[in-house]
């Protein structure tokens, strides 16, 4: 009767090995085909936003105000777009986004805060476009308050290439200016106000559609019982929330500069660069020079749109005069997008 021949086990133990070595090699590809599905995914939910504007441009022929008030925690583009990505219910929840009036209270006209059933119904909606599956959005801020509580996301408007007035942040030639989505100093929505809200035109952005930044991505902190501060707060017309700018280049290793708390103040995973230049007031602007910048978990970039509603990938190496250039929306720079 023949015998039956096993495996050794130094045979047993290069076959191991073998199979070890083929998942090293292979789990890394697997990562970056996921990475790969996740940055296209944010690249689309990117586009729809984009469009939601376009869709705001042709029926109002302008784009969606970064900041309704010159103050803090103002409602922003976000909700502007709701109806155009298929959000209507939610929009208007926000009842008092249309109205004018400005008061020092809420619920009121400035913004989404207020302990109203409607209000927190939006405030914690969460709408999947406005989170990229790369990051760790959605997260939340303050569920646990009937006045406070929202949903962070990822998405913000360009709002200049200096702080949110277009105004310089550093002692560099630039180029400053102001972006589609920027402020003027003590604007109001106000009918008759001495400041009118800005809101840009196709006509204003003398630079080219395709060549000027209309929205890109941003990171957010864990969620947080208390408030974790401006970073990510979408649903607000704040520096770091609803709003960036081009000050730095994409994912740059130089800090955002916001009003109020950093997110590694309460989330010790939070990597990106950030410094707080002072505290956030109720009522008051608390905008002057902050700014913060493009930011993503993508290896070597970030995603952008830019305001003819295409979307691109911008590397983190890309030139700071060039990026800055983008940013504005009649700096009169010639700039050809990589």
């Amino acid at each position: 009767m023949a015998s039956r021949r096993a495996f050794t086990l130094v045979e047993l133990l290069v076959v191991i090995a073998i199979i070890g070595i083929l998942i090293a090699l292979l789990l890394p590809a697997v990562q970056s085909a996921r990475e790969a599905a996740r940055r296209a995914e944010c690249a689309n939910d990117l586009k729809q936003l984009a469009l939601g504007c376009h869709s705001h441009l042709e029926l109002f022929q302008e784009f969606p105000y970064g900041r309704k008030y010159d103050i803090w925690d103002s409602y922003t583009w976000t909700q502007l777009v709701l109806p155009y990505i298929e959000q209507t219910a939610i929009f208007e929840d926000y009842w008092t986004l249309p109205e004018r009036g400005y008061k020092t209270s809420y619920p009121g006209p400035n913004g989404p805060i207020g302990n109203d059933a409607r209000l927190r119904n939006a405030r914690h909606a969460v709408i999947s476009t406005f989170h990229c599956p790369s990051d760790i959005s959605p997260t939340t801020n303050e569920l646990k308050t009937g006045s406070y509580g929202f949903i962070r996301g990822n998405y913000r408007g360009c709002a200049g290439s200096g702080d949110m007035y277009g105004e310089a942040v550093d002692s560099s030639s630039g180029p400053w200016g102001e972006g589609v989505f920027s402020v003027r100093h003590g604007q109001s929505f106000d009918t008759g106000a001495a400041v009118a809200t800005q809101r840009t035109r196709a006509i204003d952005i003398r630079d080219g559609t395709s060549s000027t930044l209309l929205l890109s991505e941003g990171l957010v902190g864990r969620s947080t019982d208390g408030w974790g501060g401006a970073i990510g707060e979408t649903i607000y017309g704040n520096m770091g929330g609803g709003l960036f700018t081009g000050a730095l280049t994409p994912n740059s290793s130089a800090p955002d500069q916001v009003y109020a708390r950093c997110p590694q103040t309460y989330d010790s995973s939070y990597k990106a660069p950030c410094v707080s230049i002072g505290g956030s007031r109720w009522w008051t602007p608390s905008a002057a020079g902050a700014h913060a910048a493009a930011r993503s978990k993508h290896p070597g970039g970030v995603n952008a749109a830019l305001a003819d509603g295409s979307v691109h990938f911008f590397s983190d190496s890309i030139d700071l005069a060039v990026w800055r250039g983008m940013a504005t929306r009649e700096g009169d720079e010639t700039i050809e997008v990589p």
